[in-house]
């Protein structure tokens, strides 16, 4: 799966980039930022992209300018209470304090709330990131007791009516920015990079109502395969 909008591609993440990824989120830069400060081995990075590697995550290598400078993940999806958490990290540090980092947030709530049709999206904040803490808290995130935080991480909830609400004047800020006024749609994503597995593994378990909308993208893009 590739999602387009902003000049930006969330590109779905394959094997092919696990490595990559590991060497970046082992990097001091990175590290430093993070919950778990583990160095990860490749045989600890293979293992959890195989468990990660589901219909109940959504992890995309963030992709601007023709270079990869981030990742940025839904996971846990939980489609029967319509929720999941959400992450992302950059390594690229010309791009921090950028807008990149914001408009990779709205395509993936966008796509929590508008593609997937969750309610409820998660998040997990340290309490020292005080830059996180306040551009969440704009895009409506609140602190939450519905999962336990501890002495460095506090939860945050974000709840599509708020979202929603939040997002009338944003999107009219990001329009002077991008040019760009519009929600995220079906019409930004494609899956030309995925293969019959990918489809049997990442699709075909889906529930009905996002086949419909895969199956719709596959019609328009005229890829000989059907989610039944």
């Amino acid at each position: 799966m590739i999602i387009e909008k902003y000049g930006i591609k969330l590109i779905r993440l394959k094997e092919s980039d696990i490595e990559l990824l590991r060497l970046k989120r082992n990097s001091t830069l990175v590290n430093s930022l993070m919950h778990e400060r583990n160095i990860i081995s490749p045989e600890m990075q293979q293992k959890w992209f195989e468990s990660i590697n589901t219909i109940y995550n959504n992890y995309f290598i963030i992709e601007y300018n023709n270079q990869k400078i981030g990742l940025v993940n839904g996971k846990n999806s939980d489609y029967e209470k319509r929720q999941s958490e959400g992450g992302m990290f950059l390594w690229e540090q010309d791009y921090f304090g950028t807008l990149i980092p914001s408009l990779c947030s709205v395509i993936m709530s966008d796509f929590t709330f508008l593609i997937n049709e969750f309610e409820k999206n998660y998040i997990k904040i340290l309490k020292s990131n005080l830059n996180a803490i306040n551009y969440n808290k704009k895009l409506g995130y609140v602190p939450t007791k519905d999962y336990p935080s501890d002495e460095e991480i506090e939860w945050y909830i974000l709840t599509k009516e708020v979202y929603l609400e939040k997002m009338i004047k944003l999107r009219t800020a990001i329009n002077n920015v991008t040019g760009d006024k519009w929600p995220l749609t079906i019409n930004n994503i494609s899956f030309r990079n995925d293969s019959k597995s990918d489809f049997e593994l990442l699709y075909e378990p889906l529930p009905a109502y996002l086949k419909n909308i895969v199956n719709l993208i596959l019609q328009r893009e005229n890829i000989n395969y059907t989610l039944t």
